[in-house]
């Protein structure tokens, strides 16, 4: 085999694209085989808190501002509105204050806006961009990789990077772990534009539902519905009949919440059942390695995926370039991502079955937890402070691998020091 210092990537979304610019500019020659034959306009958006502006920052400066300029900056006195079905505050949290702590901002922006933007950096780095085809598959030596495309053709290359999601084929052919896990709930996720809400950002908690809302740019407030429902329930019902019916359950809620989503546009409309993975130890077979969703998937709460899938790139990138063998950077990158992504994933499933409230003892105590801590989530600052050398202000004096972990309490402990010792399998 051949290809020595180019690097294939499977999926271009927003791990992939951000792993193309990373080793791209870090002077390997890279291909991106993407299924789709164009990228999009979706209405979804999704917030990039500190760690993964740090790491867009690390990847380039212009990829930081770019995505600056995109989306919608965060300011240091800005508070984000938690409050019940009714309209009532439950707490004003002050999401700016970990931006004036950690020195960097929140930045929502729409899915759409962040891939133009990674698109546009890979390309500038060198990055060769492949839409409408898909990896079927690989096979490898000790020289390389060879790998399988939809169209009958293959690529050579030093290393293959699968960034193709939830249900990668090439995880399904490197540890054959069957399905992801369904969390029992379901996302509807749109936007609007020039709504009278703009700019606000604001959380609102009923009975099974749980709805997000940031401005994700000058005019734009996208949100998101997570629904307690039966597997694939929702999906079924297609885009009108989910809008439709997502407005109906919240008939008697705050008025300015029903009309926010009645004004959605179908065609933004998204809806998709939640997954995860347990968190395993193993990412890397050979010259090949996992990297965001096909390595660590992760329900929505804490907004995690897309902010690791960044950490990823940047730390995959920094161990190829200072390794001289591939296998052992990719056996290193692993050593550096497994236990902190083990971390996230396990409480982002945790906090995900918290903030749906299930039932109305659970949504009593939900409410209350807001209430009485000011904030949605218990982990907020401990998870995004982090920094590519591996640290973070709360571990500024840490060493070169040191990561900054959301607090595991003993449900955890075991499952992620199980998955840094290789000892946890789906």
């Amino acid at each position: 085999m051949t290809g020595a210092g180019t690097v294939v990537i499977a999926g271009g979304g927003i791990g992939g694209l951000a792993a193309a610019a990373a080793l791209a500019h870090s002077g390997l020659a890279v291909t991106v085989v993407e299924r789709a034959s164009r990228i999009e306009d979706v209405g979804a958006g999704l917030m990039l808190y500190q760690n993964g502006i740090a790491a867009a920052d690390a990847i380039s400066g212009r990829l930081g501002q770019g995505i600056r300029a995109a989306g919608h900056v965060v300011g240091p006195d800005d508070v984000r509105v938690l409050m019940d079905s009714a309209g009532q505050v439950l707490a004003r949290e002050p999401i700016g204050e970990v931006g004036r702590r950690l020195g960097l901002p929140q930045v929502p922006i729409l899915r759409t806006a962040l891939q133009n933007v990674l698109f546009e950096e890979a390309v500038a780095a060198g990055a060769e961009i492949r839409l409408g085809t898909a990896v079927r598959g690989y096979d490898q030596d000790g020289a390389g990789v060879t790998v399988s495309l939809s169209d009958g053709s293959a690529l050579d290359a030093g290393v293959l990077v699968a960034a193709d999601g939830l249900n990668s084929v090439v995880r399904a052919a490197l540890l054959g772990d069957g399905p992801p896990r369904y969390l029992g709930y379901t996302s509807v996720r749109g936007r609007v534009v020039d709504s009278d809400l703009h700019p606000m950002s604001f959380v609102v908690n009923g009975l099974g539902v749980q709805i997000f809302v940031a401005p994700a740019d000058g005019r734009t407030l996208y949100w998101t519905a997570k629904i307690t429902a039966p597997r694939g329930a929702w999906p079924a019902m297609g885009q009108a009949a989910a809008l439709s019916a997502l407005a109906d359950r919240l008939a008697d809620w705050h008025e300015p919440v029903v009309r926010m989503i009645r004004d959605t546009s179908v065609t933004d409309v998204l809806v998709t059942d939640i997954h995860d993975r347990d968190p395993v130890a193993r990412w890397v077979d050979g010259r090949v390695a996992l990297l965001g969703d096909a390595a660590h998937p992760m329900a929505p709460a804490m907004g995690q995926g897309a902010n690791t899938a960044l950490e990823d790139a940047v730390v995959l990138a920094r161990a190829l370039r200072s390794a001289a063998d591939p296998g052992e950077a990719l056996l290193r990158y692993q050593s550096q991502r497994v236990e902190r992504a083990a971390a996230i994933v396990l409480h982002s499933r945790r906090q995900g079955a918290v903030d749906q409230g299930a039932s109305r003892e659970e949504a009593e105590s939900r409410d209350s937890v807001m209430r009485s801590r000011g904030r949605k989530d218990e982990a907020t600052f401990d998870v995004v402070d982090w920094r590519p050398d591996g640290g973070g202000h709360a571990a500024a004096d840490a060493g070169d691998e040191a990561v900054s972990r959301p607090p595991a309490d003993a449900r955890d402990i075991a499952l992620v020091h199980g998955a840094a010792r290789g000892e946890v399998r789906p």
